[in-house]
């Protein structure tokens, strides 16, 4: 009876951990989930409840590699929400890993000003911290949009 009870102890602690470990992930994937929903909305507020007060973005881009603080980082889709309409984006692959978060997606929005169709494809990485998003990794083809929307090489 004894060791019944030892076994089903274990497993009842084996399976606690195996939830908790689960549930960190898909907490972990479903912040970031919000985030990119929240960039499709161009909502500054859902934004800035999802992201840390020292967050940190490091995104590359057609000069370089941008830096952006939290409220940089609002301006940007502040900026984003004015220049595009019908944004969606999709996330192809979540993968999850010791608190952070690899994303490869794809944007589809409409260019207000061209009235224009575009799509650009992107990765990124993300680290939480207490459940909020404090520091990101970006990469884009801003060039490949910019081509699109005939905003490039005089088009």
């Amino acid at each position: 009876m004894k060791r019944l009870a030892l076994s089903l102890g274990a497993a009842a602690l084996g399976a606690a951990l195996v939830y908790s470990f689960r549930r960190r992930h898909t907490d972990s994937e479903d912040v970031v989930r919000a985030y990119f929903d929240a960039w499709s909305d161009g909502d500054v507020d859902s934004i800035r409840d999802l992201i840390s007060d020292d967050f940190q973005a490091h995104v590359r881009a057609l000069d370089g590699t941008e830096e952006r603080d939290a409220d940089e980082l609002l301006s940007a889709v502040s900026n984003h929400a004015k220049a595009f309409s019908e944004v969606e984006y999709e996330l192809h692959d979540v993968l999850s890993h010791n608190g952070c978060v690899a994303v490869r997606a794809t944007m589809s929005a409409r260019h207000e000003e061209s009235g224009r169709d575009g799509e650009m494809e992107g990765i990124a990485m993300l680290r939480l911290d207490g459940g909020r998003i404090a520091e990101e990794w970006s990469s884009w083809d801003y060039l490949g949009l910019a081509n699109q929307l005939g905003l490039a090489n005089g088009k």
